[in-house]
């Protein structure tokens, strides 16, 4: 039988969850406008266009972090408050004509169970092939397929683009879609994070992509369009249970590469709880500060929303900067003198 305080964190987390939903939904799906003017300037000024420009391209959102934004604990992936907030801004927001896909998915979930047991999505795969956390793709959660391995996932749409890398010594690999004959792509050349190749064509509604590796390579996951390639608004998953701010930085110019791929106009962010333990509160407002500047000089000069750890309990003992750090990277306002 588990403790009253095991009792306590379980509820605490999911209050955590339940609030970063609350706050995003509020602040991105009703606050963001459709009609964005010349004197639109504020935070989320760059997301405001992109919404408002949806017909005629897509606007991208990029939800990174920690196990708050991929989902840990979540019984289903469709429960995630990221995919609720998705539904909540196309419902909002819809687009003539546009259907919208789940957007990119990683190849692999860091989540975990027994709580989360959809980590592995493939509903089928053969030979050797291993979770990695070492790609900078988005989320770092990529899968190392050894040769002759294959991998098959289901998605609901009209195409996707299968995203892998590309380094010295990686091996072609083969795609096939519904059955259908086998397509090679070959993988050698200069190193590159989240190269993509596309498939387009496809009816709207079920199918599957079987991936099969002919020689050793890394695949980081695929972006599932529904009708929405060209128009929309877009999720790309890029969070990973237990990360830190170093997880993302470590080999920083790889991510923001696969980032400009992912052409963001929007970036939520949830980072920082797994830090408290290891950063003192100077140096966790520095690093936070400085990828906070590595993501807004992204080309696409995206709107950044963090989004701080909450509690509806007193933190522990010690705590209180560190908190105190995230509000002011946030832009939240201080609560009153004792109501920390």
């Amino acid at each position: 039988m588990d403790s009253p305080r095991q009792d306590a964190d379980r509820g605490w987390r999911r209050r955590i969850v339940a609030g970063a939903a609350v706050a995003l939904l509020a602040t991105v799906v009703s606050g963001c406008s459709t009609a964005k003017t010349p004197e639109d300037t504020g935070p989320l000024a760059t997301w405001n266009a992109a919404v408002a420009g949806r017909a005629d391209e897509p606007a991208n959102w990029v939800a990174l972090g920690d196990s708050i934004t991929e989902g840990q604990g979540a019984s289903a992936r469709s429960t995630r408050w990221m995919d609720r907030t998705l539904d909540g801004l196309r419902t909002e927001h819809p687009t003539d004509g546009v259907t919208g896909g789940a957007g990119y998915l990683p190849a692999q979930f860091a989540v975990y169970g027994p709580d989360s047991t959809w980590g592995d999505w493939a509903t089928a795969s053969t030979g050797s092939s291993q979770f990695d956390a070492t790609v900078p793709d988005l989320g770092y959660r990529s899968v190392a397929m050894q040769a002759g391995a294959s991998r098959t996932y289901p998605f609901t749409g009209t195409g996707i683009d299968i995203w892998w890398a590309r380094y010295p010594g990686s091996g072609d690999f083969t795609y096939s879609v519904d059955g259908g004959a086998p397509e090679t792509v070959a993988t050698t050349g200069t190193a590159s994070a989240g190269t993509t190749t596309r498939v387009d064509g496809l009816s709207s509604g079920e199918h599957s992509v079987t991936v099969t590796a002919v020689a050793p390579f890394s695949l980081l996951g695929f972006t599932i369009f529904d009708g929405d390639r060209d128009a929309g608004i877009h999720r790309y998953d890029s969070a990973h249970s237990g990360s830190t701010i170093a997880t993302f930085t470590k080999d920083q110019e790889g991510f923001l590469t696969a980032m400009r791929r992912a052409a963001p106009d929007l970036i939520t962010i949830t980072l920082g709880g797994n830090d408290a333990s290891k950063l003192s509160p100077e140096e966790l407002g520095t690093q936070y500060v400085a990828f906070l500047k590595a993501l807004a000089a992204l080309p696409t000069k995206p709107s950044l929303l963090v989004m701080p750890h909450r509690r509806d309990r007193p933190p522990p003992s010690g705590r209180r900067p560190t908190r105190s750090a995230r509000r002011d990277l946030a832009g939240w306002p201080r609560p009153p003198a004792g109501a920390e």
